[in-house]
């Protein structure tokens, strides 16, 4: 029969430290998110504008390179929406708790990756898997 142990407290300290670290860590990779997060945002409501092609006036070159830019300038606003829905997925990971976990496997996703690649929710092996099976 299997008696309950009392948690030394030597273990609760040691069990109370490793969830003050990830605490830590959690709200630092939520702070290093948002302000990503605010960088993007900022971006998108400064280039918000995406100039109008002017038919009149120019000739044909004229023409094909405004409307080239107009079309750069959606390219750009749609990647940068893009980036700031994944950063918003993201923190919702670090408010569930779930930052930092591969959502393919469920193993820790190294932390040079998430300096690399803040929104990553898979480890480089599953992502690789994932991209295989793509093509």
């Amino acid at each position: 029969m299997a008696y309950p142990t009392k948690v030394g407290s030597r273990e609760r300290n040691s069990h109370q430290g490793r969830l003050k670290r990830v605490d830590n860590s959690n709200s630092r990779a939520k702070r290093l998110l948002e302000a990503e997060f605010d960088v993007i945002a900022e971006r998108l409501h400064r280039e918000a504008a995406v100039p109008k092609a002017s038919l009149a006036g120019g000739d044909f070159l004229d023409v094909a390179q405004s409307l080239e830019h107009q079309e750069l300038a959606r390219l750009s606003a749609s990647r940068l929406t893009e980036r700031a829905k994944r950063l918003q997925i993201a923190l919702g990971r670090v408010s569930e708790g779930e930052y930092g976990v591969c959502s393919e496997c469920g193993t820790s996703i190294p932390p040079h990756r998430l300096r690399a690649v803040p929104d990553a929710t898979t480890c480089v092996a599953c992502q690789e898997r994932l991209e295989r099976a793509a093509h």
